[in-house]
């Protein structure tokens, strides 16, 4: 079997990497935190977690760690712990953005396997005191596999993932990011408009909003910095705008013309009804890199790393889940 870890250690205690903290500290295992913040160190140090007083501290015998620090902050924090990450240790994020945070591993921690990590899971609000330990259950979690990802790293972070109830994604940084543009990107850019529209409408139309509006705009509630983070630096997001404004602007030509939105509004209704009721079936997967990235690919997940039976004793297989075809 995969590797299990010992000592694990969380550098950033905000809302997914405090969350991090508590699911593994509930999960049983030995975990460490650090944030620089003395007011996020000092809320998980008061609700019993240990935090360490320095990075260095935190990641000294640590056999997995985890980077849970907003992007620009990801190569200060590197810099700090690259003497005292041993070589072999396992590191693992928590970012949006995977292609950057690769970037920046490789060049400062040549010495660790580096498997890229984002959850899907998270709220508009940020901090150690909105963390919560079951944040991830049955939450995907996008786990990156290059062709020169360590497998038995990623296969050990799969393992522990499965623990914690989430839902491992094989797939690579630059087709996470290229994904990450339509399901997180564009849907923060699209509330930011939409807030702003609604103001401009002015009070009336504020006294007004019901529940389009407000769900509609929930998101940007979220810290615009952070937002940025999720944006900035991907391609992929132009465009996944240009196709929200084709929709748009195909729509508006035709109310111009007094015509209808109805073809949007089948479209958009069926795409939403599709996505809600799709079924899923398991799937038997080998411990293989690429048939693992077409299972991601094919939108599935894993939910097991096991032993094989038989005669091929010693191997691994994975069981997932993935949409079932007609």
């Amino acid at each position: 079997m995969p590797q299990s870890f010992d000592r694990i250690a969380v550098l950033g205690l905000g809302l997914i990497g405090g969350s991090v903290l508590q699911a593994l500290s509930l999960g049983g295992y030995q975990v460490s935190g650090y944030d620089p913040a003395p007011a996020e160190s000092g809320a998980a140090r008061g609700a019993g977690y240990e935090v360490a007083t320095t990075p260095v501290e935190a990641v000294t015998g640590a056999d997995l760690v985890v980077l849970a620090m907003p992007l620009p902050r990801l190569d200060e924090a590197l810099l700090s712990i690259a003497g005292a990450v041993a070589p072999g240790t396992v590191v693992t994020d928590v970012g949006t953005l995977k292609v950057p945070v690769l970037r920046a591993v490789v060049a400062r921690l040549p010495q660790a396997r580096f498997v890229g990590g984002h959850p899907l899971a998270g709220t508009e609000q940020s901090g150690f005191l909105a963390s919560d330990p079951m944040l991830f259950r049955d939450a995907p979690w996008a786990l990156s596999l290059e062709d020169d990802t360590d497998l038995d790293a990623w296969l050990s972070l799969a393992v522990l993932l499965c623990d914690l109830g989430a839902k491992p994604v094989p797939t690579t940084a630059d087709e996470q990011d290229t994904a990450i543009a339509r399901v997180i990107g564009l849907p923060h850019v699209l509330a930011e408009a939409l807030a702003l529209t609604g103001l401009h409408g002015g009070e009336l139309g504020l006294s007004l909003a019901a529940g389009s509006y407000t769900s509609g705009s929930r998101v940007a509630r979220t810290r615009p910095e952070l937002v940025a983070t999720w944006c900035d630096g991907n391609p992929a997001l132009v465009a996944a705008l240009d196709d929200a404004i084709g929709w748009l602007q195909s729509s508006r030509d035709s109310l111009a013309r007094g015509e209808s939105v109805l073809p949007l509004a089948r479209a958009g209704h069926r795409a939403r009804i599709d996505w809600e009721q799709r079924e899923f079936g398991p799937v038997d997967l080998p411990a293989d890199p690429e048939v693992l990235r077409q299972h991601g690919r094919d939108g599935g997940w894993v939910t097991a790393v096991i032993e094989k039976d038989g005669p091929d004793v010693g191997g691994l297989r994975l069981l997932g889940m993935c949409p079932l075809t007609d």
